[in-house]
């Protein structure tokens, strides 16, 4: 928290605190005016916070941070001394890095920053219809600057703590590829008739080595993207997976993105570990974000490619609304899997479970097979066993664990 606080601390004071009042114009005559306004704030309290909780708890975040009264109650007292600290007449060092402390903490617990925003446009307000009432209008430019520094303070905080993250995780992703950290992981794909698994999904992970844990990619992929390190990554991924998969009699999948088939390198590497994979017909390509092909040829031409292969394709998240679903169908896949939204909920919504139903009818008319994923409680693990589906996938039946536990 020290090395937080002190980032923090040093952002407003690179800036300066004279040079950051003298942007907002905010002079000593400003100081006294809001100072003046204290007893008068002191006495408006007791109401500002009735509003003001009433306001951010329609908020549902609030409520779950905001969920036991002796939360409440110390939130009360943090509020009320930020509150009456606007009109102190003291806009030191001290005062700045109280607020540095609060949002620090607004950080900490996920409190996002619209919250924040919404929060300070409520109180502004607030204090501009009492100032209006005590006919000290000529005071609230005073007002608004003071409230302004405060937003300045908590956004260079959220910034900050954006940079920040974004600086570790391309260290991260950096280091996993200097260190082969990729850890494929596996999650059982049952029939659906008969119980017994099928095949297995493989899916990529991230070993933390500074603390000995494993992690999914997902919320970085995007970055590893844009950082040119996503193919390292995927490599990686493929290399271990067929590596453990040629000693193994099982049958696997393997996602590819259409940044993956569009990439030349990548289907020749493909290609060429296929090649060397006992039965390569255990494998099924699994597309991912449908959404983004822009040029089919290039699908249709990878199909080809690996279908000499005797290799099967399914189709990721199908039903989520794709205006391309036609195209999809071209690709004539061998396995649909059903989008997670639609099942996760079947159990509550009788339009997902229609929609559902047209899937599987539009399945079997190409010849294909579905595969319902997010299979997450019993009430929908039993509403989809009597349904028509080949394969379930899902938490509640398996979670994910290593490809190296695989025997």
């Amino acid at each position: 928290m020290t090395d937080t606080l002190n980032r923090q601390h040093y952002s407003f004071q690179t800036i300066g605190i004279d040079q950051m009042k003298a942007h907002y114009l905010f002079t000593e005559e400003d100081a006294q005016k809001l100072h003046s306004l204290l007893a008068i704030a002191r006495e408006a309290l007791p109401e500002m916070q009735d509003a003001f909780y009433t306001f951010i708890f329609n908020f549902e975040h609030a409520k779950i941070f905001l969920n036991t009264n002796d939360v409440i109650k110390k939130h009360k007292k943090g509020i009320e001394q930020w509150y009456l600290n606007l009109f102190s007449g003291q806009y030191d060092t001290a005062y700045f890095e109280s607020l540095s402390t609060i949002s620090e903490t607004h950080v900490k617990v996920g409190l996002p920053a619209h919250y924040v925003n919404a929060a300070f446009s409520f109180v502004r307000q607030f204090l501009e219809n009492v100032l209006i009432d005590s006919g000290d209008i000529d005071k609230l430019p005073s007002l608004h600057k003071i409230i302004d520094i405060n937003l300045d303070i908590l956004s260079l905080t959220y910034k900050q703590e954006s940079q920040q993250k974004l600086i570790k995780n391309i260290a991260i992703l950096k280091e996993t590829v200097r260190h082969h950290n990729i850890v494929p992981y596996v999650q059982p794909i049952y029939s659906n008739s008969t119980g017994e698994i099928s095949h297995y999904e493989c899916l990529m992970r991230i070993a933390h080595e500074e603390n000995h844990t494993v992690c999914s990619i997902i919320h970085m992929l995007q970055l590893a993207k844009q950082i040119h390190l996503y193919y390292d990554l995927m490599k990686q991924m493929i290399e271990k997976t067929f590596d453990a998969f040629t000693h193994l009699p099982f049958s696997f999948t393997l996602n590819l993105s259409y940044e993956d088939i569009a990439n030349i390198d990548a289907r020749k590497f493909i290609k060429s570990r296929l090649a060397q994979l006992p039965n390569p017909s255990r494998v099924t390509f699994e597309i991912l974000e449908t959404d983004m092909i822009t040029d089919y040829d290039v699908v249709y031409d990878f199909i080809e490619e690996i279908k000499q292969f005797q290799c099967q394709i399914a189709i990721d998240d199908f039903g989520a609304g794709y205006s391309n679903m036609e195209n999809l169908l071209k690709l004539k896949p061998d396995y649909i899997k059903i989008d997670g939204s639609l099942i996760q909920n079947i159990d509550r919504s009788e339009k997902s479970l229609k929609l559902v139903k047209n899937i599987i009818n539009i399945t079997r008319d190409i010849n294909a097979q579905t595969i319902a994923e997010h299979v997450h409680s019993e009430a929908v693990y039993t509403i989809l066993h009597t349904l028509d589906i080949d394969y379930l996938q899902g938490f509640y039946l398996c979670e994910p664990f290593p490809l190296s536990e695989l025997t």
